[in-house]
């Protein structure tokens, strides 16, 4: 062991002795310092702040001590008063503290001022060592407030000095994956399975990354890796489950849902998605045995919704009804009933229901792309073409590819009939689609569009919107 290693371990064994004693904790400044970064080490924040407090009282002005009183207060989130505390101390080339300020000022918005902070330690020229430590910690502070743009150039630029920070890696990984850019991230988490192939943290991030990224052969191979170094972690299961489901591989994700369920038989989470499995594969016997399963072991709570939806998803409006209008009160403020509520009045075509049933869907799961489906097909239901535009087009900012809604976004501009947007929403397709398109809305017409230019398809698109074609030949 090494001295300070020793020195740390009965300063800490001495003062913890005070303290069971109840005896008056007396210590220099210095060994304040090093108690409350022990600590803070250890996760134990309200000790740190004792000692850092503490030590304050009895050594004010502590060059020691103060600094840990600023980073106390910005690990609270004191922002503000750790700021107006920072302008007495001097950072003596410590770079700590600017990253501290620099933490602080980030937190408060003052972008601004927080990168003017960064060039100007920057720009000290300082040695290699030091100046790779300060672009990982601000690519790290920078990640923490959604900056990951900066994040990004500062993390690149560390790995460029050392390329096995994993730390580092693993940020840049994270920072690419909140910016939408997965094939970046997947490779910045091969590059961490470079250093360890055997790390089981990795293989599960690239196998989410895979997942996110619609490559779900290969995110089943990495869970596959990660159950090798961890065999039957349920958390890597339920993922490779899913993966399976979205693979359209529905018997092996059911099998592996199954395996879920008796690992950990009360997991509300593994249930619903065995129930979605089992609609896929439209199982209702099965649907059924399984939520008897759930309320025998969980109990009877969101039973009715789900026994609901299994009529439902069979069909039967009329059983769907009667286990619908049985929900208990206290339950009819939830995104199952909503759904559940929407979709049987849209069933009903009561679409002004049905609409506000969808809307009170969508308060609760912001985002959520079927509803925002299900709300462009009611709009258009009640020829409210604008406003089913709208919802189309909030849905492919989402998600480019979700099936058909560029297509109807089309059909809905042919019925709206304005030119611009319409031309907009042509430039989206390939010549193909186009083709296929014009295909479509022509109906009767046996034309062969197969060597027209693009230039030629989409006169003869625009010429289809000016005559109002659309509907005549297509049912939404």
């Amino acid at each position: 062991m090494e001295d300070n290693d020793t020195d740390i371990t009965s300063l800490v064994e001495k003062y913890e002795n005070m303290r069971a004693l109840g005896k008056k904790v007396y210590f220099d400044a210095d060994e304040f310092a090093l108690l409350a970064d022990f600590y803070y080490s250890e996760g134990d924040t309200a000790e740190a702040e004792l000692l850092v407090e503490e030590g304050l009282a009895m050594h004010p002005g502590s060059s020691e001590l103060m600094p840990l009183k600023a980073k106390q207060l910005v690990l609270s989130g004191k922002y503000k008063e750790s700021l107006s505390f920072m302008r007495h101390l001097s950072d003596d080339n410590d770079l700590d503290l600017p990253l501290l300020k620099i933490e602080a000022l980030l937190h408060l918005s003052r972008f601004d001022e927080a990168e003017k902070l960064i060039n100007k330690i920057i720009d000290k020229d300082l040695p290699e060592e030091d100046y790779y430590y300060f672009i990982n910690e601000v690519g790290y502070l920078l990640n923490d407030v959604d900056k990951f743009d900066r994040a990004i150039a500062y993390l690149e630029e560390g790995l460029k000095i050392n390329s096995s920070n994993t730390e580092a890696l693993i940020d840049l990984a994270y920072s690419y994956e909140m910016k939408g850019d997965m094939d970046k991230a997947i490779e910045n988490n091969n590059r961490l399975l470079d250093i360890n192939p055997y790390s089981f943290d990795a293989w599960v991030n690239i196998g989410k990354l895979f997942t996110m990224n619609e490559q779900y052969d290969k995110a089943i191979d990495s869970f596959d890796f990660a159950l090798t170094i961890r065999e039957d972690e349920l958390s890597v299961l339920k993922m490779k489950a899913m993966a399976l489901f979205l693979n359209d591989n529905v018997d092996e994700s059911i099998a592996i849902f199954r395996k879920c369920l008796a690992i950990s038989p009360e997991d509300e989470a593994i249930y619903d998605s065995l129930l979605e499995a089992y609609a896929a594969m439209e199982q209702y016997e099965e649907m059924m045995n399984l939520i008897d399963l759930r309320e025998e072991r969980i109990g009877s709570e969101g039973i009715l919704s789900r026994r609901a939806f299994v009529y439902l998803s069979k069909g039967d409006y009329d059983l769907a009804k009667s286990y619908f209008s049985q929900i208990p009160e206290d339950e009819k403020d939830s995104l199952e009933y909503h759904l559940l509520e929407g979709e049987l009045a849209f069933n009903d075509e009561d679409f002004a229901a049905a609409e506000a049933s969808y809307i009170k869907a969508a308060l609760i799961s912001e985002g959520n792309e079927e509803i925002l489906d299900k709300l462009a097909n009611i709009s258009v239901a009640q020829e409210k073409y604008k406003q089913a535009a709208d919802y189309l087009e909030e849905l492919l900012e989402l998600s480019p590819e979700y099936p058909t809604a560029k297509a109807r976004l089309a059909f809905v501009r042919f019925e709206i009939g304005s030119k611009e947007p319409f031309d907009n929403i042509m430039q989206q397709f390939t010549d193909e689609e186009l083709r296929d398109l014009l295909s479509l809305i022509m109906g009767s017409d046996k034309t062969d569009f197969a060597d027209f230019s693009r230039e030629k398809i989409l006169t003869r698109l625009n010429e289809a919107r000016e005559n109002r074609v659309l509907f005549k030949n297509i049912k939404y």
